[in-house]
């Protein structure tokens, strides 16, 4: 079992945090959407840009939060760097126009993930990292430039530190149709080609686009998530050929347990029809 490191960034609201503070963010820029609060959906604040002498504090967070999952006995972690979280925000430019060592450059953007691996690596063995990117997932208000080239760059850095796996977020959340390739507009296969570890691809896949991805050799995994949340028992459906259930995207993030756990198994479809 992996867990996930991430930290939210600016995409979090101010009645999350100690006395009601700012999100902290790479730069002061206020992302589009809202905040799942106590009081419900609330707007987005413009964050407060982290002092590069904070930087520091924050990736020993990760080291922290590494050692505990250690502590708990998992196996190992994945780096989330994706879907518009504080790792993507220092990415991509379009949430970072800093000037210092941590701004500017496709080098420097990526300067803070390095740093955040590397204290994750004091504490897991290289094979029992992971690292989520999503190039150009436009989620929490995100962009870039020039992803292509950026995380042609990225993957190229991390490719010799040994990881587990590379886990990619392709396209854009919600995006469907990988077989024909349509609205993507990342070469995900060159990416692939510059990381000599496990590649494992991710958003919309369909039972038949992940068997065409590894068999044709795009990716040696495909993961699956909104599926896993709408069908249990997912991986029995998929060996058997089974329907499944209709995703009720109006619960997501809103708290609570619908939509979460009452989704029903494949044998209670089959009596509910009966």
């Amino acid at each position: 079992m992996f867990a996930q490191l991430q930290h939210c960034g600016r995409i979090s609201h101010p009645s999350h945090q100690e006395e009601n503070a700012l999100p902290v963010a790479p730069s002061a820029i206020k992302p589009t959407g809202s905040a799942f609060t106590a009081r419900g959906y609330q707007d987005f604040e413009t964050p407060r840009q982290l002092e590069t002498s904070e930087i520091v504090d924050v990736v020993d967070q990760f080291r922290q939060a590494a050692q505990n999952a250690l502590d708990a006995g998992l196996d190992g972690v994945e780096v989330h760097g994706a879907n518009g979280y504080l790792i993507d925000q220092f990415l991509r430019d379009g949430t970072n126009n800093r000037t210092d060592a941590y701004g500017g450059t496709i080098e420097n953007r990526m300067r803070f993930l390095q740093e955040v691996l590397d204290a994750v690596l004091d504490v897991f063995p290289a094979e029992r990292v992971g690292l989520k990117l999503s190039p150009e997932n436009s989620f929490n208000g995100m962009s870039d430039s020039n992803p292509q080239g950026h995380f042609e760059s990225v993957v190229e850095a991390i490719s010799d530190r040994g990881l587990g796996y590379l886990h990619v977020t392709e396209a854009s959340m919600g995006f469907t149709g990988h077989i024909e390739g349509s609205a993507r507009n990342v070469d995900y296969g060159k990416l692939r080609s510059l990381f000599p570890g496990t590649y494992i691809a991710n958003n919309g896949y369909s039972k038949a686009d992940a068997e065409f991805a590894i068999l044709s050799g795009h990716a040696d995994l495909v993961a699956f998530g909104t599926p896993f949340l709408a069908n249990p028992d997912l991986v029995r459906r998929f060996r058997d050929n089974l329907p499944l259930n209709t995703v009720d995207k109006t619960t997501f993030y809103i708290g609570g347990e619908t939509g979460y756990n009452d989704y029903p198994f494949a044998d209670q479809n089959l009596v509910s029809a009966a």
